[in-house]
């Protein structure tokens, strides 16, 4: 009787042993799965729905326009006369436009400095057009978008939101008269 035990004992180990390696190998790479998908869960969520929401239609507001009525005060405000003339008059562009916080997170020295020097105030603004439409939320890879400055500006994005350099774009872009607005988050400052 103890041959006959020690046979089941035996059997019931390797039965055991293969119930434990079948469900490892069934089992750990479904966990493994599941924890990759709830990982990317809020990252494509929030990527699809941002890449989906809808661009408001300003029209027939223009560039300048469009800047104003978005509550872009400090943008309307330091455009000189010339430079807005200029971004009314393009067709098909994108504008990246900064928030007054970004305009208030930029050193109270350097803001100055750019403002008083309307040469390196145009090669700021015009860092921040693109001369053709563009939709950064739709980046899967690391973009590259030639500016009015001739410098690149590079598109990507995050897990929260699209980017271009270090800036979050807002999902929300609109359209004018003339092209599309993005707002982002920080002044983008071209290479000098």
């Amino acid at each position: 009787m103890t041959t006959t035990h020690t046979k089941l004992d035996g059997m019931f180990f390797i039965l055991k042993n293969k119930t434990v390696i079948t469900l490892v190998t069934l089992v750990l790479p479904a966990m493994l799965m599941l924890l990759a998908t709830s990982a990317n869960a809020g990252w494509r969520g929030g990527y699809f729905k941002c890449a989906k929401t809808e661009i408001i239609d300003v029209r027939p507001a223009t560039i300048t326009e469009g800047a104003v009525a978005l509550g872009l005060s400090t943008l309307a405000t330091v455009l000189p006369f010339e430079v807005a003339e200029l971004l009314d008059s393009s067709e098909g562009i994108t504008v990246l436009a900064p928030t007054d916080e970004a305009f208030e997170n930029i050193p109270p020295d350097l803001l100055t400095l750019i403002a008083s020097d309307p040469d390196i105030l145009t090669a700021v603004l015009s860092y921040h057009v693109v001369p053709k439409e563009v939709d950064p939320r739709k980046v899967r890879y690391i973009r590259k978008y030639q500016t009015l400055a001739g410098q690149t500006l590079f598109a990507s994005r995050d897990r929260r939101s699209p980017m271009v350099n270090q800036s979050e774009v807002d999902c929300q872009g609109y359209r004018t008269a003339n092209g599309l607005v993005w707002v982002v988050d920080s002044v983008l400052l071209p290479q000098f």
